[in-house]
């Protein structure tokens, strides 16, 4: 039997990673204990419902420095994060949210019971809709996505060595759903918030032609042409003292367009 389709949802459990790693049963915050027990739930949290090994686990909740008898700590471990995330669970009643299965163990929570999964899912929404020239719906989605994060993701396990990735891809998430939202106002024509939040991004992330190009666009936008070639300019040095590259083809074209004025620059 495949646990990952077999799994049921348990709707009362909600578990938040964008910030510190947490979990509410029925509305109520559940303490889940140090940076263990909240690698162990990572761990699983990362699986989406498939099985994990005690190997892996174990990896997971220790790195290198594993204590004498590993398996049994593990299990102690599980045994804490089950009462956690099933205060009303009997002991002889079969968990129905951390389950165990011959190769190892499962988390089975709704999808839209983690809130990485719905900024996930909030972000591609607003990314289509700002494609399809849906402004004000790609600025309602990226504002509700973004309002899900409350510090950095995994902000108490941000050095855990088998999280790295997934919290790259959620930065870098974050930065896309900024970068619609900046794209979104200039299309409905806020630019004086599409600057501020565009020269944030670009504080943030220097190296990211795309919010470069945001910015130098506000700017345009706002009747700043001198301000948007001298931002189009910072970009290009930047790129070639930290990159030894020039800007790309955007950056590039966008540069010659605001030299020339082009009038489809002030289009929404």
């Amino acid at each position: 039997m495949n646990p990952k389709t077999s799994a049921l949802p348990i709707n009362d459990v909600r578990i938040n990673v964008l910030g510190p790693v947490t979990a509410l049963v029925g509305g109520a915050r559940t303490p889940l204990g140090g940076r263990r027990p909240k690698a162990l739930l990572a761990a699983l949290l990362l699986a989406e419902g498939a099985l994990v090994s005690e190997e892996q686990l174990i990896d997971a909740v220790w790195e290198q420095r594993l204590p004498e008898k590993p398996r049994q700590a593990l299990h102690t471990y599980i045994a804490d994060l089950r009462r956690a995330l099933e205060p009303q669970r009997r002991s002889r009643e079969e968990p129905l949210v951390l389950r165990r299965h011959p190769a190892g163990y499962a988390l089975a929570v709704d999808r839209t019971a983690v809130d990485a999964r719905r900024f996930g899912e909030l972000v591609l929404a607003a990314h289509r809709a700002s494609t399809a020239g849906r402004a004000t719906e790609a600025t309602a989605r990226a504002d509700q996505a973004l309002a899900l994060w409350s510090g950095p993701a995994y902000a108490d396990l941000a050095d855990a060595r088998f999280l790295c990735a997934e919290i790259s891809r959620l930065e870098e998430l974050r930065s896309l759903a900024r970068e619609v939202r900046v794209a979104a106002r200039l299309a409905l024509g806020e630019h004086r918030l599409s600057l501020l939040e565009s020269q944030a991004l670009t504080a943030e992330y220097p190296l990211r032609e795309s919010g470069w190009a945001l910015r130098a666009l506000a700017l345009y936008r706002s009747g700043r042409q001198a301000e948007a070639l001298e931002a189009l300019g910072d970009a290009r040095r930047l790129l070639r003292e930290q990159l030894g590259a020039d800007p790309g083809p955007e950056l590039a074209l966008l540069t010659q367009r605001v030299l020339a004025h082009d009038p489809a620059l002030l289009e929404r």
